[in-house]
């Protein structure tokens, strides 16, 4: 008897160019995708208020953010009117047989996305950027890296 098949933790390193089809899907790298093939993420808007590129929440990401809004009062506005924005700017996408996020219309519309997309590891979810606008906040990313990297303990 063989053992279920399960996904290990995936870390989204490196950076990569991808096209963009007529239909808006997108190619997630495949060191990027679970071996079991099929897996939702989470694309947000983000930064809120700002919305300059997708941020794509795995399933355990995800149900983090969820839990940390679950301990929040119900009665604290300010955590109603945050989950009022991530709940109106973010969509679940599973991936399909190829390997391949379709982006809402809308959200590709609002971060610039058209012909090709930018994908950006950030260890345990990744961002997908207008080439362009990714190109241009490359140097201020490193200038703050550089600052808080002392900060860390690594």
């Amino acid at each position: 008897m063989t053992k279920p098949q399960t996904d290990e933790p995936i870390l989204y390193t490196g950076q990569f160019k991808h096209g963009v089809d007529e239909s808006r899907r997108v190619m997630v790298p495949a060191k990027w995708r679970p071996r079991s093939g099929r897996t939702q993420f989470v694309v947000i808007l983000w930064p809120v208020a700002v919305e300059d590129y997708l941020l794509v929440l795995p399933p355990d990401r995800w149900r983090a953010l969820l839990e940390n809004l679950k301990k929040q009062s119900l009665s604290n506005e300010k955590v109603a009117a945050l989950e009022r924005v991530l709940g109106s700017t973010s969509a679940s996408l599973e991936l399909d047989k190829f390997g391949r996020l379709g982006l809402p219309d809308t959200f590709a519309k609002q971060v610039g996305i058209e012909k090709e997309a930018s994908l950006i590891g950030r260890i345990d979810k990744f961002e997908i950027w207008n080439p362009a606008k990714c190109e241009a906040t490359g140097t201020a990313d490193k200038q703050t890296a550089a600052e808080i990297v002392n900060q860390i303990t690594l």
